[in-house]
């Protein structure tokens, strides 16, 4: 009695591993934007929680936090004590990390290294990454001095249209964010209204997307001494920028304040669009407390926002509502929701 083999051929074989194929293909892209749709609620949450704890700040010392915090001396803003992050860490649950901060001390003091170096999750995107440190290992030994490996943050408070970099704040006032060095930005100064201003947005750090560029002109990516693209970051704890010295010499940061355009409030402004894929770095020049020079690599330079998400970013505005804003929205409206009382009519397409 002869029995008949069952089995699939070869060629069957081949046809069922190339529908497997095309089917994974066809759902590859389906997962990986339902993975990116729930990486953008995340980051948006983050904002949303930033945006509360801005809220309680508020409404008990009656001011929002200044985006850095110096003292009247310190021209390059490298010794500045904090930023408006570490005065918010007991509003989101980080108590045990804000008391280990030395308040006398600025955030390079090795007293506050524990505090500087702590990876808070909620400060970084998950389009982008989970974690993440500054390497300031190279500028300690060119300084001469120890310095920490600050912890990354992948948002940015509002500086407004102006990028000076000053202990004092002499910006015109429609260039003003509700940001900026030694502020305290209350309710009532939002005169645009706080449902039109941005509060934090997202400034996405060490990403290949993004690479620094060293002037407002330039069209390719600053490299440091072995010719390696630099890539943008910044520390949420770290108030310095960089001086012109150190720009010179490669050291290229971004701070915790971002701008929607480095002169606001003079002709030029000299937008700063968003998701420029050359992020200009935070220089302070120290030519004028105004930004009013119109030289390339004269006047104080901030980074601009930027993410990972399709065609825009998430902002959390003064009113602690969260809104994504495309990256095709119009210059003029772009300055507009970055000031605080530019006196500018914005409608509700943006």
């Amino acid at each position: 009695m002869k029995y008949k083999r069952t089995g699939f051929t070869l060629i069957e074989l081949l046809v069922v591993i190339a529908i497997i194929a095309v089917l994974i293909g066809l759902l590859l892209p389906a997962v990986q934007r339902v993975r990116e749709a729930a990486a953008r609620m995340s980051c948006s949450n983050n904002l949303k929680q930033l945006g509360l704890a801005l809220h309680n700040y508020e409404n008990t010392l009656g001011h929002f936090p200044p985006g850095i915090i110096t003292n009247q001396s310190d021209l390059h803003l490298q010794n500045g004590q904090a930023t408006g992050f570490d005065l918010l860490l007991p509003f989101i649950e980080q108590d045990n990390v804000q008391n280990r901060w030395n308040q006398n001390s600025s955030w390079a003091d090795p007293s506050n290294f524990p505090t500087t170096e702590a990876i808070i999750k909620l400060f970084y995107c998950p389009s982008n990454r989970a974690d993440g440190s500054l390497d300031f290992q190279a500028l300690a030994q060119n300084l001469g001095r120890a310095l920490p490996n600050p912890a990354a943050t992948d948002y940015v408070f509002c500086k407004g249209t102006n990028a000076n970099l000053c202990p004092q704040t002499l910006l015109p006032a429609s260039a003003r964010g509700p940001f900026d060095v030694n502020s305290r930005t209350r309710f009532g100064d939002i005169q645009d209204g706080t449902s039109n201003t941005f509060a934090i947005g997202e400034g996405t750090g060490s990403s290949s997307r993004y690479q620094a560029r060293q002037t407002y002109d330039a069209t390719a990516p600053a490299t440091d001494a072995n010719g390696h693209v630099l890539r943008i970051d910044q520390g949420w704890a770290v108030g310095s920028v960089a001086n012109s010295g150190m720009a010179m010499n490669g050291y290229l940061y971004g701070c915790v304040l971002g701008v929607t355009s480095q002169r606001g409030g003079f002709t030029p402004p000299y937008d700063e669009p968003m998701n420029n894929r050359l992020v200009l770095a935070s220089i302070g020049y120290d030519q004028s407390c105004d930004n009013s020079e119109t030289t390339i690599g004269i006047f104080d330079t901030v980074s601009g926002f930027r993410s990972l998400h399709s065609s825009g970013c998430n902002f959390v505005f003064c009113d602690g509502s969260v809104r994504f804003i495309s990256d095709s929205v119009l210059a003029d409206t772009y300055r507009a929701l970055s000031t605080i009382a530019g006196g500018e009519i914005i409608s509700g397409d943006f």
